[in-house]
């Protein structure tokens, strides 16, 4: 029996006190192994209940949360959709009808639920072979909360195509996809919210509600009309479960606070609505209460008091040791709990002490130091005990527990949509504005174009075969581009400056990348087991992604040419802990390393960053900054300079001309795009024979990888972190209330809030203002005007948590990583632009915390449609990542600056970064001696047959233009082969249309790989003119006896020494365009090589 069943004789007491934190969790957990019932638990705040079930579930599984968020954000603003889910999950456990313990904050436990019969009712089961009525289940999908979209790429979504339905159940890891024939299930198959590619087959599945209210969002707009549907119950009448509340006087005085949020909102939109339970009517006197102290104005019979304390506050072992030993001397128990057996091992190693006991909980020797395998929150003094938490000798982040299983698409996709409105570059006509797509019917043949305007209103149709033709029109958010006039030269020009300026980039790319492989660097060794055993501390769960890289990474310094890698990545995408594995690699090889950092605050935070990480290990590191004495630098430079130093960490103050290393093997420049010029010449002298890796939050497009062949190698982080959670976004008028319950929120669970105010002549006013909405709060701010050191002073100092509010201008857009601020207001956000807003919300978050962003603006105000767009955008992408398809855009420009220089900004302008990269790479090619096919694009393809795709196959516009784009890609049998089996996976059975056109794709590539064929087709032949240079390679009468065998239909010519071959369509068993293949692959085998 463990120790911890001991510690309390649970009987009819009604109220308990004197317990702390981690002893009400335990005392709760006896209670429920002794009650046949379930038990919810009660307590004032979210962030109470959070750290009670973060407690409860180191001693039991049947541990369920209920997190509901505060009044005026989940009424006037919106509900947090990751609480939302969490507490979905919860009703789903609590129907199998196991004993549970449910956790809930004040408004959770006050909410209106339906009856759970209505609940289980609700619930769609489904089977293969089921005939079912489709349109029944769309319906009821709305009902139960499914949100119906384009493609379903996060949990809640459901979409329709034809007779397939794809849907992201509630606690499933991944989309479910079921295809119907008829009205019965032919398959029901889980598939890849990335790829949309099925992964495997299921026999069944059973689809849980998706909302609380059981009513479709069309029908209900907020979750107190449920009334008037249903009849309701609060959680703990869901279960029929005993209550037990943790503080009632704070429950009491929470809910005083909530009555008058709801009488202050009722009476501004003049209502007077039920929004939740009365709580006096809920409260019943016979359930228990849990107190801190021993509460005299609460009085209860059945009283049971108790003593116990907390452990005292330890900052080192040498802390420990002498709280050890005068409890010791007290003849006081001593347990330690550690989460594994390695936390076990690294304690006793260093605490050296006599009367250790390596033991379990169910064996506990008095007055002996007792070591045991068992994860608790945190410890308690109780009676003779004293039990001490890894977690407050090691202080370690706190990994998360309370997780709900939201599921999102997570590579970056879509960033080249197409939107009607958008600018658009043709190769051979220009910029024009893409209007849509239409179906054009021609000699009886429908097909799909795209609609170009052009100045003056002219209009261009571009087939959709020709959809290559075309790229999305991309640079700074500010600049509007020129459109061009169809059959003028103004375009050609334009192409020809560019292509000038070009030519000397790409040499110069080319000479860098030449003296940088003739260099020799040196060859870092191969991973032992300390790099391996570091690797294996990282607290967290790698992404793929970060695996990936540091393989890329350790492949370029395992070689003997110098490494100089790109490695973009979002904001918290992890690139630090992939810098930090090079570092160490470069160390265990014996070298030195240089960490360069742009401002001091964030050398200081890289500094403590990597005293934590490489605790563990034999490695001396040094910060050099302006905050380091003159004393202290000038110690620092000879032990660098003598070896004695392995990892230097600071600013630019490292490319002083007195900063002399030993053996420096590896630099890593963290955002170099930040460094002034002087400072980027300093760095080029280090490339030429030391490894480089350059961290980049900017995301670099995809094209740009290729123009920087044999400058730079890249590695791209496009997977966000696992349970990071996304940020709560609110677009809403300026009001003081919100903004000021909102920071009580924050610094009731003792974190710290950014507020964006962006006028430097008003901001010591704000600061008033706010100073007197929460006069216990201390207030500081910032802005872009003060003096650089006075600057980073108050950021430090902030950082530091000397304050609980920093009112700033856009100077926290970046580089500032402070995981305590989870709350963030941002002033007038309508005159933000998206990209801006996005880098400026990525400052929280950064922790296992749920983050808050509040988008305000002047109260009355109109926004113009721009800005209500941009303010819409960014609230719907709350999920953790979403930057690269929200800002790709603007940011993939200034990612493209950073790299080619800011000199081209006006070119790249001129015609588009997708362009002006791919002319790059055609320069650079052709430099390197690679013969470079001059594209002519036929803007007609060789021949027509039908490309319109059905509505009844799919309805929308975006859908089918991704299906265009795959077919366009389709140049082999073996294309053709995984695009039709991933159109069929993904929308059903394909018409004989599409696949004639997918045929046709093929027919057109083939070609183009061929020679310049001339084609000519009517109602009854084809006619294929082939050149005169190509003809005299073809061995003609092996020619045409292969092509009389694929069919009797075919003529041959001449003329002017052109091979001319004639296919008659009139008599034909199958569509003439697989004649036409078999054609070509017959010319390719007989051509005289």
């Amino acid at each position: 029996m463990s120790f911890f069943d001991n510690l309390f004789k649970i009987e009819n007491e009604t109220s308990v006190s004197g317990l702390n934190s981690e002893l009400k969790a335990i005392y709760i957990y006896e209670k429920f192994k002794t009650v046949k019932k379930s038990i919810t638990v009660v307590t004032n705040s979210l962030y109470e209940a959070n750290n009670m079930y973060k407690s409860l579930l180191n001693y039991s599984k049947d541990v369920l949360l209920f997190p509901m968020d505060d009044f005026l954000t989940s009424e006037a603003l919106a509900i947090s959709p990751e609480l939302k889910i969490t507490r979905l999950e919860t009703l789903k456990e609590i129907l199998t009808g196991d004993k549970k313990i449910v956790i809930t904050n004040l408004m959770g436990f006050l909410r209106f639920l339906p009856k759970h019969e209505n609940f289980i009712k609700s619930i769609i089961n489904l089977k293969q072979n089921q005939t079912i009525d489709f349109n029944e289940i769309v319906n009821k999908l709305d009902v139960i909360g499914y949100e119906r979209q384009t493609l379903v790429e996060k949990t809640g979504d459901f979409a329709v195509r034809g007779f397939v339905l794809d849907i992201f159940p509630l606690d499933f890891p991944h989309p479910i996809r079921i295809e119907l024939w008829g009205d019965e299930i032919d398959s029901i198959r889980i598939f890849d919210e990335n790829t949309q590619k099925t992964k495997s087959n299921i026999d069944s599945i059973d689809i849980f509600p998706y909302n609380e209210s059981l009513v479709s969002s069309s029908e209900l707009q907020h979750q107190y009309e449920i009334k008037k549907f249903y009849e309701v119950e609060n959680i703990s009448s869901y279960f029929n479960s005993d209550v037990i509340y943790i503080n009632i006087n704070d429950i009491k005085n929470e809910y005083t606070k909530i009555k008058e949020d709801m009488f202050e909102y009722n009476t501004s939109k003049s209502e007077n609505n039920e929004y939740m339970f009365s709580f006096n009517n809920l409260y019943n006197s016979n359930s228990i209460c849990i107190e801190d102290f021993d509460n005299k104005i609460f009085s209860v019979q059945n009283t049971k008091k108790y003593i116990s304390g907390n452990i005292d506050r330890i900052t080192s072992i040498e802390d420990l040791k002498k709280y050890i030993e005068k409890n010791i001397k007290n003849n006081k128990t001593i347990v330690i709990c550690f989460n594994n057996i390695y936390e076990q091992r690294k304690i006793q190693d260093v605490l050296d002490l006599k009367n250790i006991v390596v033991t379990n909980e169910n064996e506990i020797f008095d007055n002996k130091i007792n070591l045991i395998v068992k994860s608790i929150a945190n410890g308690f003094v109780f009676n003779n005990l004293v039990v001490i938490s890894s977690n407050q000798i090691l202080k370690r982040n706190e990994k998360v527990v309370y997780k709900s299983n939201f599921k999102m698409g997570s590579k970056i996709r879509d960033i080249n949509k197409l939107n009607v409105g958008d600018y658009v570059v043709h190769s051979t006509h220009g910029i024009g504005r893409y209007i849509g797509l239409k179906t054009i019917e021609k000699n009886k043949i429908k097909k799909d174009y795209l609609a170009i305007e052009y100045k003056g209103g002219d209009k261009l149709y571009i087939p959709v075969e020709k959809i290559e033709l075309i790229t999305k029109y991309s640079t700074n958010d500010s600049i509007v581009p020129k459109i061009n006039k169809l059959g003028t030269a103004e375009w050609a020009k334009t192409k020809l400056r560019v292509k000038a300026r070009i030519e000397n980039i790409a040499s110069e790319l080319l000479r860098l990348s030449a003296i940088r492989k003739s260099q020799k660097g040196f060859a870092f060794k191969k991973d032992d087991e300390m790099q391996i055993n570091f690797e294996n501390e990282f607290p967290f769960e790698e992404t793929a992604d970060q695996l990936r890289v540091t393989d890329e990474i350790k492949k370029d310094m395992e070689s003997s040419i110098p490494m100089d890698r790109l490695l973009c990545g979002d904001v918290g995408y992890g690139k630090t802990e992939v810098a930090f594995r090079a570092v160490f690699k470069a160390i265990m090889s014996g070298k030195q390393v240089a960490y360069l950092c742009p401002t001091t605050l964030l050398s200081n935070q890289q500094y403590n960053n990597a005293v934590v990480r490489f605790q563990n290990y034999p490695v001396n590191i040094a910060l050099l900054n302006r905050f380091q004495s003159a004393k202290k630098v000038k110690e620092i430079l000879n032990d660098l300079k003598d070896g004695k130093i392995d990892f230097v960490i600071g600013t630019h103050r490292l490319l002083s001309d007195d900063v002399k290393f030993k053996d420096l093997g590896l630099l890593v420049i963290d955002e170099e795009q930040r460094f002034g010029v002087k400072h980027k010449e300093k760095i080029k002298q280090f490339k030429n024979n030391i490894d480089i890796l350059t961290l980049s939050a900017t995301p670099i497009p995809r094209t740009l990888q290729m123009s920087m062949t044999g400058l730079r190698s890249l590695s791209l982080l496009e997977t966000p972190p696992v349970n990071r959670y996304p940020v709560q976004t609110y677009v809403l008028e300026e009001n003081d209330t919100l903004i000021k319950d909102a920071i009580y929120k924050e610094l009731s669970r003792n974190g710290q809030v950014f507020m964006l105010f962006n006028s430097v002549e008003n901001i010591e006013l704000e600061v008033s203002h706010i100073s007197a909405l929460i006069p216990d709060a201390r207030i500081t701010f910032a802005h872009g005007r003060m003096d650089k050191s006075e600057l980073e002073d108050v950021m430090i100092k902030f950082q530091n948590k000397e304050y609980d509010i920093l009112i700033c201008t856009t100077i926290i857009e970046t580089g500032i990583d402070i995981p305590n601020v989870n709350t963030l207001i941002i002033i007038d956000a309508d005159r933000f632009g998206l990209s801006q807003l996005y880098q400026i919300r990525g400052r929280v978050g950064r922790s296992d915390r749920i983050a808050y962003c509040y988008l305000m603006y002047k109260s009355g105000k109109v926004l113009s449609e721009i800005a209500n767009k941009r303010l819409s955008v960014i609230k719907e992408f709350t999920e953790l990542g979403s930057g690269f398809s929200i800002a790709m855009r603007d940011l993939s420009i200034r990612g493209a600056g950073d790299i080619l220089g800011s000199e081209q900004a006006g070119f790249v302008d001129s015609v588009g970064i997708e362009l002006y990269l791919s002319m790059l790479n055609e320069e650079i090619e052709k430099l390197k001696g690679k013969k470079v096919v001059e594209d002519v694009k036929n803007e007609q393809p060789l021949v027509s047959v039908e490309t319109t795709i059905s509505d009844n196959y799919v309805d929308n516009t975006d859908l089918k233009i991704e299906i265009h784009k795959k077919i366009n890609e389709i140049d082999s049998y073996e294309k053709l082969a995984e695009i039709k089996q991933e159109l069929s996976d993904r929308f059903g059975h394909l018409p004989d249309k599409i696949i004639i056109y997918m045929h046709e794709q093929l027919f057109e590539n083939m070609v183009k790989n061929l020679c310049d064929i001339k084609i000519k087709q009517t109602n009854n032949f084809i006619e294929m003119t082939f050149p005169k240079d190509f003809t005299k390679e073809l061995n003609i009468s092996e020619l045409f006896y292969d092509v009389s065998l694929i069919s009797n239909m075919f003529r041959f010519s001449s003329h002017d020494d052109c091979l001319i071959i004639t296919l008659d369509t009139v008599k034909l068993e199958k569509h003439f365009i697989y004649y036409l293949i078999d054609l070509i692959q017959v010319i390719k085998k007989d051509k005289i090589s």
